[in-house]
């Protein structure tokens, strides 16, 4: 069972490519950064707006960013190229639909 999750932890890295996700909080903003230099187009949603879709901005040749408040729990994913993303996270949890999804938790 050990090497099962080794090996598909492994392939989940592989197929992240370049790949980071960090966050960073000034005052009560969160701003969250998705380094992908293959990436055409990001677009950002999560459960503070029912999901909408709201692209990313690029900040340099490798990194997006989306800015959000900073004091409240909330569920999110990516969406790069058309294609569901998501990144490595500290917390997740599964969707309706047997996915997971990212959770930003304040002070974790």
């Amino acid at each position: 069972m050990k090497r099962i999750i080794t090996i598909s932890i492994l392939w989940v890295i592989g197929l992240s490519g370049c790949t980071s996700h960090y966050y960073r909080i000034e005052a009560d903003t969160l701003h969250m950064y998705l380094k992908n230099p293959e990436a055409q187009k990001i677009y950002f949603s999560c459960s503070l707006d029912r999901f909408e879709l709201h692209p990313a901005r690029k900040v340099d040749s490798e990194t997006w960013m989306v800015s959000l408040p900073a004091d409240r729990e909330f569920i999110y994913f990516y969406i790069k190229d058309e294609e569901v993303f998501l990144p490595a996270c500290k917390f997740t949890e599964l969707d309706d639909f047997g996915s997971r999804n990212c959770v930003f938790i304040p002070g974790q």
